[in-house]
């Protein structure tokens, strides 16, 4: 259990990066910047889940609502513009041509990390592990087809 938590970890923590942040500017560095406070929230919590820090319900719901704040963010973050297709951008064309589809997978983000700051924020250690992986599912549903795939 410990292993396959630490795997999500670790694959939403190296995957929300990204290898082109240099250079980028405007609407995608914004969206980048987004990106990467999410995967840091996440590490917040995963180092709790780890047992690598102290489980501290205030700081587990902040870095929640931090993850459920940039969601809902990310549907703004990508106007169909040709800034917003620089080619640093590691969107792939599929998030304006289903847009609807990636506002969706935002939404689900959002819903997933608000049920992560709840149980969070009540303290409920015992619940917080099935709500961090879905958390990081939803962040994984998205990246499968929306985002570049590293080489």
């Amino acid at each position: 259990m410990k292993r396959t938590l630490a795997a999500l970890v670790l694959a939403v923590a190296l995957g929300g990066a990204a290898f082109a942040h240099q250079g980028a500017t405007g609407i995608v560095k914004q969206r980048m910047d987004a990106m990467t406070a999410m995967k840091d929230a996440m590490a917040v919590v995963g180092r709790m889940l780890k047992g690598e820090s102290a489980f501290e319900p205030a700081k587990a719901g902040k870095a929640a609502d931090a993850i459920a704040g940039h969601a809902i963010e990310m549907k703004t973050l990508f106007p169909d513009t040709p800034e917003s297709r620089q080619a640093m951008s590691e969107a792939t064309p599929l998030v304006w041509e289903e847009a609807q589809r990636f506002n969706d997978l935002a939404d689900e983000l959002a819903a997933a990390a608000r049920q992560l700051s709840q149980v969070a924020h009540a303290g409920d250690e015992a619940v917080l592990s099935n709500r961090f992986r879905a958390v990081g599912k939803a962040c994984s549903a998205c990246h499968q087809d929306f985002r570049q795939k590293k080489n």
